[in-house]
Order: structure tokens, then sequence, then C-alpha cells
């Protein structure tokens, strides 16, 4: 059985066209990263905006990977947004990521959001 948590790094994007470094420390009380979704709050600013990302120094995305391939529309699930190709070591690890924002929103500044799904084994 696994209990679940999410944990949200709020990426703040001031203008158009930036590039956005962040980093932030997973939860130290679960194991592992098992999902990840990012959101936007314009769907039309997710085509050609990318994330780079590592997780425990190790790297998860590549430099211009696309954050379409990790969104989804609001007709999905909640359970079937996150991307779970993965099960990384959680337990305070380092994140550090660089968001590219394509230009295309409208309303400048925005916050995009990175969703990590939690997982601790009980």
């Amino acid at each position: 059985m696994e209990k679940v948590k999410y944990q949200i790094i709020k990426i703040r994007v001031a203008e158009t066209g930036n590039t956005v470094k962040f980093e932030a420390d997973t939860n130290k009380r679960y194991q592992f990263v098992d999902g990840l979704f990012f959101s936007l709050p314009e769907e039309k600013a997710i085509t050609g905006s990318t994330l780079e990302l590592r997780l425990n120094n190790d790297e998860i995305f590549p430099e211009d990977f696309e954050v379409k391939l990790i969104t989804t529309g609001i007709q999905a699930n909640t359970n079937n947004r996150f991307y779970d190709n993965l099960e990384v070591e959680a337990a305070g690890s380092r994140i550090e990521g660089k968001f590219v924002d394509s230009g295309k929103a409208d309303i400048y500044p925005y916050v995009a959001k990175l969703y990590l799904r939690l997982a601790k084994k009980i």
C-alpha cells in the first residue's frame, strides 16, 4: 500500500519568452517521486514551451523537452494526468530545472506549476 502526497513547485514567468531556472527539495517524508504533471494557466502557452529537469542530479528531461508531452487538457481525469514512467528517490532530493516560455500566453506575468506525485510505501 502507498500513501501519496502532491508537492507543487511554482515557476513565476515575468514576461514573454522568459527562461526561468528553479530549485526545490522534495518532501523528506516520502520515498519516491512516481509521477509529475506540468500546468500552465493558458492552453495556448503550452505549444513551444520547454522544460529541462534534474532530480537528485539525475536527468529526468533533457534541455528543450517539450512541455506538451507532460500536460493534459481539463478533460483528463486527475489520476490520468501524471507522467508516471518514473520512480525516482525523493526523501529530500534536490530538484533543479529550467523552464522556457513560448511567448504565446495572452497575460504576463503568470505562474506555471510543476506537480510532483510523491509516494511512501506503508
